[in-house]
Formats: structure tokens, C-alpha cells, sequence
């Protein structure tokens, strides 16, 4: 297994859903309580039409429920067997719309039947109408999730996502809108789904802020305001901010960070003052095996100054209790450089006769071990 494979997203094959031979045990539940809701619907139309229409009196109220009977079955099936119509075409692609709006009108009639007949009482008009509405209802939501489950099963429909709850969406929604895409895109699961999302979203992020400085670079290239346009927008400046980001030596600006973040140097004595040995012994220890950055930037790269330097550190050595300021007079140097040099010396960093920059490569050449050098003449 390579690296890439290791670390790309896992994908989770989700368990597929229960086809139309397996269907759950809640769903025979569904046709009950719709075959009562419609019964009770019926019901209540067959009883408007037999108190509301100018009946003979000599008819009696079974003759007039036998009547009514068969048109409020039609009203009430007619509904649910237009649904059926829609639902089959809908499978089929369709947007069903004709079958749609006249289920629903069929349904209305229904209702409002219910509700109209039985407004002298409240209690009837609200259950016989609410019944017409719960039954409709059902029949809808049942027949759009065997919908669902036949498109999922033939492939025409995507899979569900995970439930991120109310919470995700409302403290990260763009990073939610992203790992409901990759999930259902990848079928990753809900944790790695958000994790990804995260890692994109701050790639892309950094990705446009710095093909924003490429473009910003490339077009100050150019005096021409035309040639600057052409060559911006010719380049694909999203590549080129993620190769420089692949290329970036993020070591070496390790490196240089960590350095000016070491501890602040030891404070130098005051013009005139003299640093006695328990002083450069304690300025050697902070040193140690690696100097302050501050030093280290100062030390001369090139043999005569950093000869010159020698010796000069060589006269401070000679004479400790000296005044800066007139060494400093003394040798047409800068008081602050005197410093510079004297505690460059404490640090040891003057004690070879090859620079800093040779030492380091003899020490490259040599595996690691120091050469032996001869005694300097000074």
C-alpha cells in the first residue's frame, strides 16, 4: 500500500435500502391508518348527502346513504388512484403535473364537503374534514418515499447524506454544505466527510489568497496595462499557487522563525565597563554549543574582517580593564561594534582561524568531526 492510498479517504459502503420485497413492518401500519382515515372521510360525505339534499320525505335515510355512497367513494378513491397516476409517472421521469392538480382538486372536494356540510357542528366538521386531510396526507408521504426507494434502488437517485444536526449547520454552514457533498459524492461517513471538508476549504482559501499576490507580481512585470492583463489572465494562476505551495521549503522558514523566537541575549555592559571572568563564563553557557541568532548574523563572512575582528578581540583580551570608548577611538571603530566584538569572543566564535561559513563546510567534508588546526601566531 502507497502513501497516497493510505492517507486517501476511506469510502463507506452504505447499506442499501429496503427494496420493495422488504419492506418494513410500520408500512402495513400506514395502509390501516389510511384505510380508516378514508372510511371516516366517506363517512362523513355520505352523511351530509343524506341530511343536506331536498330528499322526499317519504325516502328513507339507507336509500339515501345507498345513493350517496358510491359518489363519495369516488370522491375519496379518486384521489389517492390520481396520486397513484402521478407517482407512477413521476418514476417514469415525468413531473406528473395534470395527475398532481387533479388528485389535489379531487381531495378538496373531498374536504371541503366535509367541512361546509357539517358547520352547524364544529366537532364534525373538524374530524370528518380532518380526516379527508390526514388520509391525503399519508397516502402522499407513503407513495413519495416508495418513490425513493425505487429510484435509490434503480440508481436514478442519490443516496442520503449523514445527519449533521442543527448544532454543525449552525456553527460551520459552509463546512457542512461541502461534507454533505463529499459524502454523498465519495459516500464518505459523517466525521471524515467534515474533516475533508475542512482541509479543502482552508487549501482553497490559501490557494486564493496567494494566486492574488501572483497576480498582483505578474502584472507589476509589465508597464503595458494590456500585456499585464494577457499574461494575468493567460496563466492559470490557481496552478501556479499550488506548485509554489508544493515547492515551499517550509523547513528553512522553520528554521528562521525558530531563531528570532530564542531567548532575548544577555544585556552588555555600559561604555567604559569590563566584563570579568564569571561574566564571560556565564555568557559562554547561555551561548553553549549554539549562539544567539543575533551573534551568529554578526560574525564576519569574510577572512580579512574576520581576521581583523580576531585581532582585535585578541587586544581585549590582553588588557580587560580597558575603556570601550577609547578602544573604540583607538582602532576607528564604532563603540557598538566593540561590543559586537567582544561578545562574539566570549561566545567563542573567535577562537579559530577559519571563519564561521569554512568551518562549517570543513565540518561537512569531514563528516562531522572537527580537524585539528594549528595554534594561530596571535
Amino acid at each position: 500500500m502507497t502513501l497516497d492510498e493510505r492517507h486517501r479517504p476511506r469510502r463507506v459502503d452504505l447499506p442499501h435500502r429496503a427494496g420493495p420485497s422488504r419492506r418494513p413492518p410500520v408500512e402495513h401500519a400506514a395502509w390501516i391508518f389510511y384505510a380508516i382515515a378514508a372510511l371516516g372521510s366517506t363517512i362523513g360525505q355520505i352523511w351530509v348527502g343524506v341530511q343536506i339534499p331536498p330528499w322526499p320525505d317519504t325516502l328513507h335515510w339507507w336509500w339515501r346513504a345507498a345513493f350517496v355512497a358510491p359518489f363519495a367513494i369516488v370522491i375519496d378513491l379518486g384521489g389517492a388512484v390520481t396520486a397513484a397516476f402521478a407517482d407512477w409517472r413521476q418514476r417514469l421521469g415525468e413531473a406528473a403535473y395534470g395527475w398532481r392538480t387533479l388528485s389535489a382538486a379531487t381531495v378538496t372536494v373531498g374536504v371541503t364537503t366535509n367541512i361546509v356540510g357539517h358547520a352547524d357542528v364544529a366537532y364534525l366538521a373538524v374530524v370528518f374534514g380532518g380526516l379527508g386531510v390526514f388520509a391525503y396526507a399519508i397516502w402522499l408521504m407513503h407513495s413519495a418515499a416508495r418513490r425513493r426507494d425505487a429510484l435509490r434502488a434503480s440508481g436514478k437517485l442519490a443516496d442520503t447524506a449523514p445527519v449533521y444536526g442543527l448544532t454543525q449547520w449552525w456553527r460551520e454552514p459552509a463546512v457542512t454544505r461541502r461534507a454533505r457533498s463529499l459524502a454523498l459524492a465519495q459516500r464518505l461517513p459523517l466525521h471524515q466527510s467534515l474533516a475533508l471538508a475542512r482541509q479543502q476549504l482552508c487549501d482553497e482559501k490559501r490557494r486564493s489568497a496567494l494566486a492574488a499576490h501572483v497576480e498582483r507580481l505578474i502584472r507589476s512585470r509589465h508597464d503595458d496595462p494590456v500585456r499585464a492583463d494577457i499574461a494575468a489572465t493567460t496563466l492559470d494562476l490557481d496552478a501556479v499557487a499550488a506548485d509554489l505551495t508544493a515547492h515551499a521549503d517550509v523547513t528553512g522558514w522553520a528554521r528562521v522563525i525558530g531563531a528570532d523566537l530564542l531567548p532575548p541575549p544577555m544585556p552588555m555592559p555600559a561604555a567604559g565597563g569590563d566584563v570579568d571572568a564569571d561574566a564571560e563564563r556565564d555568557i559562554v553557557a547561555v551561548a553553549g554549543p549554539m549562539p544567539p541568532a543575533d551573534v551568529l548574523r554578526r560574525v564576519p563572512q569574510d577572512q580579512a574582517s574576520y581576521d581583523r575582528w580576531r585581532q582585535l578581540w585578541a587586544d581585549l583580551k590582553a588588557d580587560p580593564d580597558t575603556e570601550l570608548a577609547a578602544f573604540a577611538q583607538r582602532h576607528g571603530i564604532s563603540l557598538r561594534q566593540v561590543q559586537w566584538i567582544r561578545r562574539t569572543g566570549a561566545s567563542g566564535l573567535l577562537d579559530s582561524p577559519l571563519t564561521l561559513i569554512d568551518r562549517i563546510a570543513q565540518l561537512a567534508t569531514t563528516n562531522g568531526h572537527a580537524p585539528h588546526h594549528p595554534a594561530s601566531p596571535s
